[in-house]
C-alpha cells in the first residue's frame, strides 16, 4: 500500500449511525433493495454533472460514509424524471431516495444552490400564486451572492434573451390568483403537516 493510499484510508470516517438513519427514513428500505446493477447511472441524463453516481451514493450509504454522501451534488441534481425507476429491475424509486437525502443534508446544515432556488420559488408562489420569472431570478441572485449571480447571468444570457423574446421573462409581475390569502393558508397547513410528520 502506497503512502497516499494509507493516508486516504486513515482519514475515511465510517458512521454506522448515518447508515441506520438513512434506512429509517421514508424511502430507506429501497437503499437495502438496490442490487448495484448499474442501470440508474447509465439511465440518468445528468450523470456527467453529478459528483457521484446514484449507484455510488447507495454504496457509500451502506459503508457509512456520511460526509461524502451529504456533500455530493447528486441528490440536488436529480430532476425526478423517473427514468431510472422505470428501468430498475427492482423498481427502486431513486428520485424518492434522493429527496430524503436532500432533507437529511439540510438537517445537517448542508445547502446547495438548488435548495436556495426551492426556497425562493416557494416564497414567490406564496405571494401571488403564480411565478414571476424576473423576480425569481433576481431574488435567487441575492440568495446565492452577487458574484455567483453575475456568473450565472453571463452563462445563461442566451436563454434569458429567448425567454424575453417569447414573453416568458416579463419586467412586471403577473396578476395574482383571486384569493392569495387562501393559498397561503393551504401552504401553511401543508408545512405544519410536513413538520409534524417529520418529527415522528
Amino acid at each position: 500500500m502506497t503512502e497516499a493510499m494509507a493516508k486516504e484510508k486513515a482519514t475515511v470516517k465510517y458512521d454506522s449511525q448515518f447508515t441506520k438513519k438513512v434506512y429509517e427514513m421514508e424511502n430507506g428500505k429501497w437503499v437495502k433493495m438496490c442490487m448495484q446493477c448499474g442501470i440508474c447511472p447509465t439511465t440518468c441524463a445528468l450523470k456527467e454533472k453529478m459528483d457521484l453516481s446514484p449507484r455510488r451514493i447507495i454504496q457509500l450509504i451502506r459503508a457509512g460514509r456520511k460526509d461524502e454522501v451529504l456533500q455530493a451534488n447528486t441528490m440536488w441534481l436529480c430532476t425526478s424524471c423517473y427514468a431510472c425507476a422505470c428501468r430498475c429491475p427492482r423498481g427502486v424509486p431513486m428520485m424518492d431516495v434522493m429527496h430524503d437525502l436532500r432533507h437529511l443534508a439540510v438537517e445537517n446544515g448542508i445547502n446547495h444552490n438548488s435548495q436556495s432556488m426551492a426556497e425562493v420559488y416557494a416564497k414567490d408562489v406564496s405571494k401571488r400564486g403564480r411565478i414571476w420569472e424576473g423576480g425569481l431570478t433576481l431574488n435567487y441572485g441575492l440568495k446565492i451572492g452577487l458574484g455567483n449571480f453575475f456568473k450565472m447571468a453571463l452563462d445563461m444570457q442566451d436563454i434569458g434573451k429567448n425567454m424575453m423574446f417569447h414573453r416568458r421573462l416579463t419586467l412586471l409581475p403577473p396578476k395574482g390568483v383571486k384569493n392569495p390569502g387562501k393559498l397561503r393558508e393551504v401552504l401553511s397547513r401543508a408545512a405544519e403537516i410536513a413538520k409534524r410528520e417529520g418529527a415522528h
